[in-house]
């Protein structure tokens, strides 16, 4: 996590530089031209932000940069001793309930946590869904449903297939959709009490020639998109060959939106069995194909088993395929 510290007194920097020593990719700050305009200057370029400060300030500067819990950074406010270490913004998903329990292990101080689930035991269900890969598609029901949580002590969830395999212990399987607060499907449906969520469960291998413009990624990507049906939502990660990983447009493509991105080396694909195959590729690279295999190989991880969804389809410079993990 790449995070910003920031203090207020002589006595504030000093406890901001007992943190900077044990806080791996910390910066300093400066606050020349006040607290205000410090924090405005961090909010877009980092992932977490500690004020070694009054609560109250920090509170009053942040009023204007507040946005959403999904893109918002997480905020820390430590008091100039270290003694108390509070998670103010962000503590689920922008990972501030992690960020001030490594703080205060840092200042031998006491973290200050209040988020609802972490105080009540219940499972916080916005962890949960990235713990899971799961992508929701209506966030603004998110506090509802985990105020039924706290309040009714169980939630009911309903899958399409078994994505998630041991489900908490606060929350119930059930087998009527129109009775779950929680819906998990590839087919997303507009049910107005339950939450969404869209399993990422398909990886798509490309193979490219050399200086593939992000461009032209992105295109091939609305192709399979609106074209082949792959909704771009349930995608886990992207995969290709060892040799394409300086390609720049691939690496772009992946942060882009958001996907990790795997490469395998060409005795590993070659293990895999796919249906296309190529003698032209064989000639350059050593193996019959690379979008297929890469694809199978990335939804086949971590004991699961990937199988071809959409077979290579070939662009002017760019070949892709899509797997998914079975179920």
């Amino acid at each position: 996590m790449k995070t910003a510290l920031l203090a207020a007194t002589d006595r504030g920097w000093q406890t901001a530089e007992v943190i900077h020593r044990g806080l791996v990719g910390s910066d300093f700050l400066k606050c020349d031209r006040g607290i205000k305009q410090a924090l405005a200057g961090a909010w877009q370029n980092y992932d977490g932000i500690v004020c070694v400060m009054a609560a109250g300030i920090v509170v009053r500067c942040l009023a204007g940069l507040l946005r959403s819990k999904h893109s918002d950074p997480c905020v820390i406010v430590v008091d100039e001793a270290g003694n108390h270490v509070v998670s103010l913004l962000s503590g689920h998903i922008g990972g501030g309930n992690q960020l001030a329990e490594k703080v205060a292990e840092i200042c031998d101080g006491i973290p200050v946590i209040t988020t609802a689930s972490d105080v009540s035991g219940h499972t916080a269900v916005d962890l949960w869904t990235i713990d899971n890969n799961l992508l929701i598609v209506n966030p603004g029901l998110l506090a509802a449903v985990s105020t039924k949580l706290l309040n009714s002590d169980s939630l009911a969830v309903y899958q399409e297939k078994n994505f998630i395999d041991t489900l908490p212990d606060d929350f119930r399987a059930c087998t009527n959709q129109a009775d779950a607060d929680i819906v998990i499907s590839l087919l997303t449906r507009h049910q107005e009490n339950s939450l969404q969520l869209i399993p990422r469960v398909r990886f798509i291998g490309f193979g490219c020639r050399r200086g593939a413009t992000l461009e032209e990624f992105r295109e091939v990507l609305n192709e399979l998109e609106h074209r082949y049906d792959i909704d771009l939502r349930s995608v886990g990660g992207l995969a290709s060959i060892d040799l394409k990983n300086d390609e720049e447009g691939l690496l772009a493509a992946a942060q882009h939106y958001g996907w990790p991105v795997q490469f395998f080396s060409k005795e590993q694909l070659s293990d895999v069995a796919v249906p296309t195959r190529s003698e032209i590729v064989h000639e350059k690279i050593g193996v019959y194909g690379v979008c297929e295999a890469a694809a199978i190989l990335a939804a086949s991880l971590k004991g699961r088993t990937g199988k071809l969804e959409l077979s290579k389809i070939k662009w002017e410079r760019i070949t892709a395929a899509v797997a998914q993990i079975v179920f």
